[in-house]
């Protein structure tokens, strides 16, 4: 029995360590885009470009995105019995969307730019 609960141990911990390093880069790939879109938003003030209502949505959702995977984050720290390759997986979803959101507000204002 001693066996048993020796590796149940280090099933547990070997889980904890995935789960928290899981946390750590996801984390830190939000603060990445965080930074990437205050910096977008300075750029945009600075140049004070006249925002049509596609750029301002396109922003919009920008920050919604960002929103989004960052509560994601903070709800599965909570959620022990989450899953961590469902976690992930959820998580890169939340990201391709959060860039994809992005570049649409990039392009737009390349193209507000243009007119």
């Amino acid at each position: 029995m001693a066996e048993s609960t020796s590796l149940e141990d280090q099933i547990e911990e070997e889980t904890s360590v995935a789960e928290s390093d899981l946390f750590e880069r996801i984390s830190r790939t939000l603060d990445d885009w965080r930074a990437r879109i205050d910096e977008f938003v300075v750029q945009l003030d600075l140049a004070n470009l006249d925002l049509r209502d596609e750029v301002r949505k396109s922003a919009d959702a920008t920050q919604n995105a960002y929103l989004a995977a960052h509560s994601k984050l903070s709800d599965a720290r909570g959620d022990a019995c989450s899953g961590l390759h469902a976690l992930e997986t959820s998580f890169e979803k939340l990201l391709h969307d959060l860039a994809l959101t992005f570049e649409e507000t990039q392009a737009a204002v390349r193209r507000a730019r243009e007119k």
